[in-house]
């Protein structure tokens, strides 16, 4: 899950190659976050300056992991009603107004993710006549695979959560 952190250049001195995970926060839901320290090599204390990151499997401000939601998403294209979807995709463990507000989240984001996404490639072409299966279709295209969980190769792919407002 952290593999490749000793390559990430830290926030405070921007120098690669020393960071290492001190502890790592969270629920059996979903990891949040993982606190790391700078070695120096001056000193074998280290820095000792910590910073949290998130972690790509979790949208930005929720519980709830990016393959519940992407799971949902297809289910609900897939002929369920979202009540049904969230109830098999969340597995009780989330109220069903959170579902209904989720989708209302991913529902409003969509102009802006398909500006975030049309940088980074152009829409493909796609016979669905659902606009939430054209953007999955483009999710897919920007991604380079139809992996289970496109919402998370994204977050990785532009470093900022799914539903993070536009920035030009």
């Amino acid at each position: 899950m952290l593999l490749g952190i000793e390559l990430v250049a830290c926030p405070h001195c921007r120098r690669s190659g020393a960071l290492i995970v001190a502890t790592l926060c969270g629920t059996q839901i979903s990891w949040f976050a993982a606190v790391f320290f700078l070695l120096e090599p001056q000193s074998p204390l280290g820095m000792w300056r910590t910073f949290s990151v998130a972690l790509m499997t979790v949208l930005g401000g929720f519980v709830v992991s990016t393959l519940t939601l992407f799971c949902f998403a297809q289910a609900v294209l897939g002929g369920l009603t979202r009540r049904a979807a969230w109830l098999r995709e969340a597995s009780g463990a989330l109220s069903l107004s959170s579902g209904y507000r989720l989708w209302r989240r991913l529902q409003g984001a969509q102009s802006a993710l398909r500006s975030r996404l049309s940088r980074e490639a152009s829409a493909p072409l796609c016979a669905a006549r659902e606009p939430l299966a054209q953007l999955l279709a483009h999710f897919g295209a920007v991604s380079g695979e139809a992996g289970p969980d496109l919402f998370a190769v994204f977050q990785a792919h532009t470093q900022c959560a799914l539903f993070e407002p536009y920035r030009a």
